[in-house]
């Protein structure tokens, strides 16, 4: 067994104390618009593959303890949220050595001089595939994967908007976004964007209104990956019969590099539209002219009583970094739209959804496609569609999304999954459904299953998983789960199969 290491013994230290503390009425903090929620989990799983060999297998228990912060404001000069964890993971009966590992995901929005000027600020952090192709393709993160790495991305993006001359509204731009991913320099890179709008006075009010948008962009990954840019222009009519449909027309110039070694310039044009026949529904299209490849976006939102249905189709361009996993509709987006109608105060929205998720044994983040680390700028077609249902004690949703993604950028000299040339396709589905038993414990399972294929190699990759899992709670805080999984993974490289169980108590500070 390898020694415990001095920083998981201190979260295990914290974890003892953090449980006593927490059965007390003392923790976090509950202001009106703003939500601090510490928490504690500490969990165990035996799997009997962890290093997900195609032959022997090898036999571990994995021991974790996290603890974490969730932060919600929704008055005053700073809104968002925030959502941190730290993983202290400790390993026996394997030489594996005791790591940690971090989560965060925030976006803030700082609003000053009577909101016209903004800051907006989006950070995240976590474990993220290298290759899509690599032998080694877990569902879990605590199990260890080569294939894995832990990326952190920054963005900060501060705005000024306001009225130009008394004739038109403006508002000017600009962001930059920062990537780095641990123990490679696959998928680093920097990238940079100004704007600046122009809207004839009335806005949406007027049935014709006019409209000038100008953009520049830069975007550079690491090693000898080169910057590719884009500047456009464009003057466009708007045209809104009534506030329930509006239509957008945009011509105009553009220069880019994405395919060339020099700037070409080139005509560009847009439509758009926008559609909301009612407060349940919504309908929102745009297509745009490039010479390097069309872009396009459609979503689709509607939501019942008790179902909720979304639908998304888009086309864009990829900087370096993490690329290919489409779309993601999160069980906690599906549900937030169902839970609107009943409470339009987000703050208490987000502790509705998130109670109702953990009571029904439901992870907030659904089963999607990772994706894969780029290096160069690429263009990305995804789809994705999703259901949930909601009704007395159960629980239904479906997720379905593919991505297809290919090299835009022909003159960088990174080697990736899209170095060969060609198309490359991932596909996935992910089934959950969940029933409660009783007010405090519910039953849950889940099915999904990955694909990945090159239309340029013989190389495929499919993984496949079960989860089952019993949720429920010991306290007002206190809540515990015990899951059972199998995993499923073939390519032409390796095969293997993976069960584990894991029992997990996890306590609410507030």
């Amino acid at each position: 067994m390898p020694a415990v290491s001095r920083l998981v013994q201190a979260l295990l230290l914290l974890g003892a104390t953090g449980l006593a503390w927490g059965q007390s009425d003392d923790g976090g903090a509950d202001r009106r618009g703003l939500s601090i929620k510490p928490s504690l989990s500490m969990s165990g799983t035996v799997t009997d593959n962890i290093g997900l060999n195609s032959g022997a297998k090898d036999k571990a228990v994995i021991g974790m303890v996290s603890p974490g912060l969730t932060v919600r404001s929704n008055t005053g000069m700073l809104r968002g949220s925030l959502d941190y964890s730290m993983d202290g993971l400790m390993y026996y009966r394997t030489s594996y050595a005791d790591r940690v590992q971090h989560r965060l995901l925030s976006q803030a929005s700082a609003a000053l001089l009577e909101g016209r000027f903004l800051i907006d600020m989006r950070a995240s952090l976590g474990q993220q595939a290298r290759s899509a192709f690599a032998a080694e393709q877990s569902v879990s993160s605590y199990v260890s994967n080569p294939n894995q790495s832990q990326m952190a991305s920054l963005t900060i993006a501060p705005r000024l908007r306001g009225v130009l001359a008394g004739l038109a509204n403006y508002d000017a731009s600009v962001s930059g976004t920062e990537t780095r991913v641990k123990d490679s320099v696959l998928g680093d890179g920097r990238s940079g964007q100004a704007a600046f709008n122009l809207e004839g006075l009335g806005g949406a009010e007027r049935i014709i209104n006019w409209n000038f948008s100008a953009q520049a962009s830069r975007a550079k990954g690491s090693g000898l990956a080169r910057t590719t840019s884009t500047d456009s222009g464009m003057l466009g009519l708007r045209y809104r019969p009534d506030m329930d449909l509006g239509l957008n027309l945009q011509a105009g110039k553009e220069r880019s590099n994405f395919i060339t070694l020099d700037q070409v310039t080139s005509n560009t044009y847009s439509l758009g539209a926008d559609w909301t026949p009612t407060e349940r529904t919504q309908l929102n299209a745009d297509w745009r002219r490039h010479h390097y490849g069309n872009s396009h976006s459609l979503s689709f939102n509607h939501r019942m009583l008790r179902s909720s249905w979304r639908y998304s189709d888009s086309q864009a361009v990829n900087g370096p970094g993490a690329v290919g996993g489409g779309t993601r509709q999160t069980n906690y987006a599906l549900y937030d739209a169902i839970f609107t109608a009943q409470e339009p105060d987000p703050i208490k929205r987000d502790l509705m959804v998130r109670a109702f998720l953990l009571s029904s044994g439901l992870s907030a983040d659904a089963i999607a496609n990772s994706g894969f680390l780029s290096g160069a700028a690429s263009l990305t077609r995804s789809q994705t569609g999703a259901f949930s249902l909601l009704g007395l004690r159960s629980t239904a949703t479906l997720t379905l999304s593919q991505a297809k993604t290919r090299r835009l950028d022909p003159f960088s000299n990174v080697s990736d999954d899209l170095s060969g040339g060609g198309v490359l396709r991932q596909r996935s589905g992910a089934l959950s459904l969940s029933h409660k038993l009783s007010q405090t414990t519910s039953v849950s399972v889940s099915a999904a299953d990955q694909q990945t294929s090159s239309s340029t190699t013989v190389l495929t990759t499919d993984l496949k998983t079960l989860l089952t899992s019993v949720n429920g709670q010991l306290g007002q805080r206190l809540s515990y789960s015990i899951s059972l999984r199998h995993a499923r993974f073939s390519s032409e490289q390796k095969s293997y199969r993976e069960n584990a169980v894991t029992a997990t108590l996890t306590q609410q500070f507030q």
